[in-house]
């Protein structure tokens, strides 16, 4: 059987050190999310163009509390534009937006960003007005979600079977027992369901331990190569998993600071992304690119078999160094 490659895009603004420091504010979605600088627009609407030019869909999980940061309004018109180019969108949550909103109001909050610290009550309500934004938004019930910072545990999923979400796109090895709480077991790529909720796991990879190399790393082409993206990509599904890929809204552009100024393109990861892109679909009869409503719609067909496997190792030495050492020239704001 073909696997899948699912190509994911969190869609979210960044706090901007407004947590930190009253003198800042959430950075705005006309940035974070539209990565507009000048005549530019370099955040989804350039993913989006790079995703039509090779024929692939995407999941964009979408922040559902940007409200909370300061920007009513503005979530339905990411949504509208999503939905406009045939992209998919789903439930994305980050606790500390929704926090940031109760502390502007002078109310209790919590300071977390982990769904996972939560209490179930508290996952629980997130997830079910986070829902009631994204159907009110798209007239469609979400069917996927994924945990803003990985930060999610086998307790979340229990809440989105509660909320009726039957997906989840949270867990990552690299982050396992750190970012991600999920309870011990073997790591793995692929999917495997908990109970009633099928985990579809962020691909990653296992790489040679070195001075300055961290020995595991997410398939997201802001920190890996096109080739490691490619090879990664082709060693899930040659093992019988589906493979997914990362970016966020602000992948492909640069930034001067926490506020955002100053946007300008990210070349290096803007090519790493076309390049993934075109080699997908030059081989569409061998990966199939999906996205998390047509997963919903087989797994409701009784069609989609859900597979795990082990890590992959990509033991390019040589590559990898080459790699961070670009990546840290690329880095530098001006280069």
């Amino acid at each position: 059987m073909k696997r899948s490659v699912f190509i994911t895009v969190d869609v979210e603004c960044s706090m901007g050190g407004a947590w930190q420091n009253e003198g800042n504010a959430p950075v705005s979605p006309s940035r974070a999310v539209w990565g507009e600088y000048g005549n530019r627009r370099l955040g989804i609407p350039l993913i989006v163009d790079i995703l039509k030019q090779h024929g692939l869909t995407a999941t964009f999980f979408v922040e559902a509390f940007v409200a909370e940061q300061g920007y009513p309004g503005e979530t339905e018109k990411i949504c509208e534009y999503l939905l406009d180019h045939g992209q998919d969108v789903q439930l994305h949550v980050h606790p500390n937006h929704k926090h940031f909103g109760l502390k502007q109001q002078g109310k209790p909050h919590p300071f977390t960003d982990y769904m996972a610290d939560l209490s179930p009550e508290s996952q629980r309500g997130l997830l079910q007005e986070g829902s009631d934004r994204i159907q009110r938004w798209t007239g469609r019930r979400p069917v996927a979600f994924r945990a803003g910072n990985m930060g999610a545990s086998e307790e979340t999923l229990r809440q989105l079977a509660a909320v009726g979400i039957r997906i989840d796109s949270s867990y990552t090895f690299p982050y396992d027992g750190a970012r991600c709480d999920f309870g011990p077991g073997e790591p793995y790529n692929g999917s495997k369901w908990y109970g009633d909720v099928l985990e579809v796991a962020l691909s990653g990879f296992y790489q040679r331990k070195l001075p300055g190399l961290h020995p595991a790393k997410k398939v997201d082409p802001v920190s890996v190569s096109f080739a490691e993206c490619r090879d990664a990509i082709r060693t899930i599904c040659s093992a019988g998993a589906d493979a997914v890929l990362i970016l966020h809204s602000f992948s492909l552009f640069k930034r001067r600071n926490v506020q955002y100024d100053g946007g300008r393109l990210n070349r290096i990861v803007a090519r790493r992304f076309r390049r993934t892109c075109r080699w997908l679909a030059e081989n569409s009869e061998r990966y199939g690119v999906r996205t998390c409503r047509e997963l919903a719609a087989a797994v409701e067909a009784g069609s989609y078999e859900a597979r795990a496997v082990p890590p992959c190792r990509l033991d390019r030495p040589l590559r990898a160094i080459v790699r961070k050492a670009v990546q840290g020239w690329n880095n530098l704001y001006w280069t």
